[in-house]
């Protein structure tokens, strides 16, 4: 302890000589707080040797130096041109990605556009596949009116009315389709001939089988 306190109290008066030969900052330097205590055990001709020695360390230190830069320039050289290179290829990579940066939103959405546009190009492909594997429904449902109008006429009037429930069904399901809408309007004109070629039958002479056949046709109508 009381060695420590001979050293802290010699560092104090020699950092009090030498306050103002050399910066402030440097006393938060350990290795020029070590070289002050040092100082403090250097009897007087070592003292006086100090500066020389100090003088011919820094000329050594100095030698050193430029051996050491003129041996090795060439590496210098090239590190300070790879530095000026990655330097400037820093600055066109920070360019392109900025420029991505900017066109990201445009690219972002013309991706969702490019998903929508593929999702309706796939419920489109879905549905024309479903079209032509109910290829021959459809066809079957698309002639019903033509079916319809030639049962009329031709008197078969059993299968108009089998055709007129079926087509109620396809009304109850799908009224929202127009083709659906336009097919139960033409099955219904060719009912209302129907009810009206029936009524003409009964204003003739019919004979009573005829006669109740055709109101049984009737009564199954609206």
């Amino acid at each position: 302890m009381a060695a420590l306190g001979i050293d802290v109290e010699d560092e104090s008066i020699l950092a009090s000589i030498f306050r103002d030969s050399f910066p402030e900052n440097w006393r938060e330097n350990p290795d020029f707080t070590l070289y002050l205590s040092e100082l403090s055990s250097y009897g007087v001709d070592k003292l006086n040797r100090e500066p020389e020695r100090l003088a011919e360390e820094r000329a050594q230190i100095l030698q050193q130096t430029q051996e050491l830069a003129f041996s090795n320039y060439k590496t210098f050289i090239k590190t300070a041109e790879c530095t000026k290179e990655i330097y400037r290829d820093f600055g066109l990579v920070e360019k392109h990605v900025s420029s991505l940066l900017d066109k990201l939103p445009g690219l972002s959405e013309k991706c969702r556009q490019f998903i929508k546009e593929t999702e309706a190009t796939g419920a489109s492909r879905r549905m024309n596949s479903l079209t032509l594997n109910r290829h021959t429904e459809i066809l079957e449902i698309l002639e019903i009116p033509q079916l319809m109008d030639t049962c009329v006429r031709n008197g078969y009037y059993e299968e108009a009315l089998e055709l007129t429930s079926y087509v109620k069904r396809l009304e109850k399901k799908y009224s929202s389709i127009p083709v659906i809408q336009g097919i139960v309007n033409e099955v219904r004109s060719s009912a209302q001939l129907m009810l009206n070629q029936l009524i003409q039958q009964l204003r003739t002479n019919v004979q009573l089988p005829a006669c109740l056949r055709v109101i049984g046709y009737l009564r199954r109508m609206d």
